[in-house]
């Protein structure tokens, strides 16, 4: 996404002064590195709309996102609720918005992952309440290489 893109979209949700607020908030991401929440709520936006547009690749393209590309998305958005906890309430309408609107789009694409092995690849050990663990690509080269794995004894 360009960077006038971004900004138009993160328009459509977020005033001149709640973006700025809420990018000052300071989300751990690993040890010794935060990220502000609009730049996570990109980053989660950018990974969904990739793993859409990749859909239909065929598993030989080596451009493909794979398994571990989804529980990078998945983590971006455990770290989005993890910085909703601590944002200033006040400033959250239009974020919620935003991030509604990024997961529906993740929602359109997928399903329930009634096996639990993106969970399982992912170790396990996240939140129950974070439903996002508990989707799947419908189809795609994702589908395919969690299909493989599971297959696996």
């Amino acid at each position: 996404m360009s960077s006038s893109e971004y900004d138009e979209w993160v328009g459509r949700f977020l005033t001149d002064v709640e973006a700025p607020r809420l990018e000052s908030v300071s989300v751990p991401v690993a040890p010794g590195r935060t990220l502000g929440m609009v730049s996570l709520l990109a980053s989660w936006r950018n990974h969904v709309v990739r793993i859409e547009r990749e859909l239909g690749l065929p598993d030989s393209d080596r451009t493909a996102w794979g398994v571990y590309d989804l529980i990078a998305a998945l983590a971006l958005r455990s770290f989005i609720a993890s910085g909703v906890e601590i944002a200033p309430s006040d400033s959250l309408d239009g974020f919620r918005r935003a991030l509604s609107d990024v997961d529906a789009r993740f929602k359109e694409f997928t399903e329930a992952d009634n096996s639990g092995a993106v969970r399982r690849i992912d170790g396990d050990e996240r939140p129950r309440d974070e439903w996002w663990w508990d989707r799947v690509p419908r189809l795609g080269p994702i589908r395919r290489e969690i299909e493989h794995i599971r297959s696996l004894p």
